[in-house]
């Protein structure tokens, strides 16, 4: 009986009922808090700001106490920069205060896609088909003799050759030199010792024919590089396929032991 004495004893119903009332008050706070914090009951129409610029569109949204995130831009050069084109979720619906919206807005500036490499490994079909995935333009094709038909020999934006990885804004239009086949026609090759890489390269793509150039190991710079020895020669009656393509051979100057070459002199002379 001891043992339950103390709840007979006023100064325990006393604290109980304060402790009772203090939690009840503690309850009260907390959810009149967290009421306020999730704006619960609260709600707000999305508003209609497809077609207005960011900035319009930005107070309109303050105003119906909602927030907003640009979610996506999309390339638009008919459009003012920031235009909405879309509001998500939709214009129209009920949701909580405070919520955030998302915006898809315009952009006068073209992404930035990185330029395929296609030459040497691709057809006209499969160029294509890499060019437009990138959203990128197919504009002129120009053809020169290689025995490959349709392989893609040059890469350019404009009149200038643009290498695979580079990045260039999308919608650029790509003007590819495609490979005809061999012609069947027959030439001589033209004579290139003792020319730089620069002029040789040059005069080869003005004939139409294709070269694998060969370094050695010496040449730092391959502008200046010139020309030792060529295949197909052009000293002893050799001809070559329009469309093949010929081993020109560099270096930082012809060697001695080529230059003994009685033909070679007189042609080197000829030339000069």
């Amino acid at each position: 009986m001891r043992f339950f004495s103390f709840l007979f004893h006023r100064y325990f119903w006393i604290n109980l009922l304060v402790f009772i009332g203090l939690f009840l008050l503690f309850s009260v706070v907390v959810l009149f808090s967290l009421k306020k914090i999730t704006k619960w009951g609260e709600s707000s129409i999305i508003p209609s700001v497809v077609n207005m610029t960011k900035e319009d569109a930005e107070e309109k949204i303050e105003a119906a106490n909602l927030e907003f995130e640009v979610k996506d831009t999309v390339y638009r050069k008919d459009l003012k920069d920031g235009t909405i084109l879309e509001v998500l979720p939709q214009a129209g619906l009920e949701i909580k205060s405070g919520r955030t919206i998302f915006l898809v807005i315009s952009s006068k500036r073209p992404p930035m896609v990185e330029m395929p490499n296609l030459v040497g490994r691709s057809s006209l079909r499969f160029a294509k088909i890499e060019l437009e995935s990138r959203g990128l333009i197919l504009g002129n094709l120009s053809y020169v003799p290689s025995t490959e038909k349709d392989a893609v020999l040059a890469q350019k934006i404009g009149n200038t050759e643009i290498k695979g990885g580079v990045l260039i804004p999308k919608g650029t239009t790509i003007h590819l030199t495609l490979g005809d086949g061999l012609t069947g026609i027959v030439v001589t090759p033209p004579f290139v010792i003792a020319k730089n890489y620069s002029d040789v390269k040059e005069m080869l793509e003005s004939l139409g024919i294709s070269a694998n150039y060969y370094f050695d190991k010496d040449v730092e710079d391959t502008a200046t590089a010139v020309v030792y020895r060529q295949y197909p020669s052009a000293l002893n009656n050799e001809k070559i396929n329009m469309g093949e393509s010929m081993d020109i051979f560099l270096d930082t100057k012809i060697p001695q032991n080529i230059l003994q070459d009685s033909a070679l002199k007189s042609r080197l002379r000829q030339s000069k």
